[in-house]
Parts: C-alpha cells; structure tokens; sequence
C-alpha cells in the first residue's frame, strides 16, 4: 500500500466509490515536471501497506521449490488488482474486463513445480461482495464459485477497495489535476474517520471479510488460506522520498502511512481471527513508487517504466509475494 517495510519477521460503502472514477480522476493529473505522469490503470487504485504477521526477505525463493510433487495440487486464486495485476506485457486473459496478467502472484506462484493446478479468479476492481455473490462482468461471475471441495490452497486479496483505496488517492492527488484546489486537501480531516471506521466494519470481527473465509471453509473445508497484505506504495522513510511524496505533502504522506497500516494490520488480524495467515514480503532497500525503476515493487501514476497500471504492484512486486506465500505455505 502507501508505506515499505524494512525486514522484518512475522503474519460501508459510504467510501467506496467505483475505483475506476477514481483511477479516471488520476488520469487527468497535469503532467508535473520530474514527477511521475499518469497512464491508465484497469479500473481499480490499490495502495499498499506495513503489518504483517508473516514477513519474507525479497531473497527467499519459496520453501516449495525442493518438492518433485505438487504439495497443493488444486490452488484458487481469489482477489482484486493487487492479486490480478502484473506486467502489461504479459495478459493471461480470464474474464474480459478483470485485467489478469501472467506476471500477477497467483501465476508466479504456480511456477513453482510444487503447486498444481491454478484456477485464477481474481479480478480488478473487486470488493467482498464480488467474492460472495455479485457477478462483477458477463465473464466474471462470483469468485467464491470457483472453490469446490478438492481445492487445497486458496490464496486471498480482498478488502482494500470496499476501504476505498481510489478515494484516498483521489483526495491525496486532488492539487495535482487540472481543475483541482491549488493546495493540497487535509485528507485526514476529509476521510479520516469514515476510513477509520470503514476498516472497522468491513475487516472487524462478523464483518464482510469475515463472511468471504466462511464462505471458503464452507466450499473448501480442507484448504490452506493465505491472505496477502498490500504491497506499499509509499516509502516507510522520508528519506526514501521522492517528487511524489514531497507534492502530496508532509501531512499527507503521514496520513498515508497511517492508514495503509491500520489496513494491512487489520488484514492480519482477519486472517488470524479465521485460522489463517497473512503475508507481506519486505527488504533492507526500498521497494516504493520512489524507488529506482528496476527495484519498484509498485509504481505511482505512471507505471511505464515498468510496464505497469498506475498505483499497482510491478512484476518484480509480484514475483516478491509470490515468493512469500511460497516461503510461508
């Protein structure tokens, strides 16, 4: 999400309008000089974030890589663009709309010889609803149907969207486009409490995140369930900083910082709640949009240096939780 970790070792809807108006809003950002300029992105704005209970060095290759058989013979992939998304370059097709990519974590993951099977469900934009019971395009129908009884591994990305990730963005980047205010918004008086609340409701004990892992028991009573936090965007040190950070401003920033980690805290604490673990990969270096192009873990508003949609995970992001969930599976 918004902040990198350094190294270390673990595990409403009042808010939630579509991320595709608020990608939209990105898009139109002027063009600033030195800073990252917008391209597209599918639809979804995904932020990333600190807190995990299982952290993994970007060095581990997965602990599965030994095994001659697959150890999960039958793996599901459910999420949003944070799980769904990678290099441009690289489309797995899926359903029309969901914008998979070979490059995304589900795909890297069943690389590694000792996972079977991938079905991947994920798609961008998605929120728990979209998971349970909402067919979110023609060919997307609701991601929980793609679990029966024989799935043994399901890996989960959900939550950050019914938060309202493109909101938060869009306020944070507001200065930044052509008919927008000429300083930037006091996001924490703006957002700050019905996001606060919003986490509450939607990762809290009976909440929709909830709902999703007893809807996976019920279709996959014998699956391991991992649950990836969002990888950062901002970096965790000011000194990592960069023009993006300096414009969105100091206050900002720190909001920022806040928030993805109250969102990835409370990611964790589902998935322990539910039996379950949760991972996010981290390093000794930065990871940021701020980072130098070939170590970015996540890109800013313009993601073409790696190929990437605006506010999402890289290839090299991807690759790194999928070597996270292998390393704690």
């Amino acid at each position: 999400m918004l902040t990198t970790p350094r190294r270390r070792f673990a595990g409403s809807r009042t808010l939630t309008t579509s991320l595709a108006l608020a990608a939209s809003v990105v898009l139109t950002a002027a063009p600033v000089a030195g800073a990252q300029s917008t391209t597209q992105a599918d639809g979804t704005i995904a932020l990333g974030s600190l807190g995990s209970s299982v952290g993994t060095p970007v060095s581990a290759s997965g602990s599965l890589g030994s095994l001659s058989t697959p150890a999960y013979a039958d793996y599901v992939a459910l999420g949003d663009s944070y799980a769904a998304l990678g290099d441009n370059t690289t489309p797995a097709g899926g359903p029309e709309g969901c914008g998979q990519s070979l490059a995304n974590y589900p795909n890297q993951l069943d690389a590694n010889h000792a996972v079977g099977e991938l079905t991947d469900a994920t798609c961008g934009g998605a929120q728990t609803e979209d998971i349970l019971v909402d067919t979110q395009y023609p060919e997307a129908p609701p991601q929980i149907e793609a679990l029966d009884a024989d799935t043994d591994l399901v890996t989960l990305s959900i939550g950050g969207n019914d938060v309202g990730f493109g909101t938060i963005v869009g306020c944070i980047t507001a200065h930044l486009q052509p008919a927008g205010p000429d300083q930037p918004i006091d996001c924490r008086e703006e957002l700050g409490g019905v996001v606060a609340q919003d986490i509450a409701d939607i990762f809290g004990e009976g909440g929709a995140v909830d709902e999703v892992y007893a809807a996976i028991e019920s279709a996959s009573p014998d699956a391991t369930v991992v649950a990836a936090q969002y990888l950062p965007l901002m970096p965790a040190s000011d000194e990592d900083g960069c023009l993006f950070t300096t414009l969105i401003g100091a206050d900002n920033l720190e909001w920022a910082r806040e928030v993805t980690e109250a969102i990835n805290d409370a990611v964790d604490e589902a998935a322990e709640r539910n039996g379950h673990i949760s991972v996010l990969p981290s390093s000794d270096t930065d990871r940021s949009g701020c980072a130098p192009v070939d170590e970015r873990w996540v890109v800013f508003a313009d993601g073409s240096a790696n190929n990437t949609a605006a506010f999402h995970p890289t290839a090299l992001g991807q690759q790194a939780m999928a070597d996270a969930i292998a390393a704690a599976i």
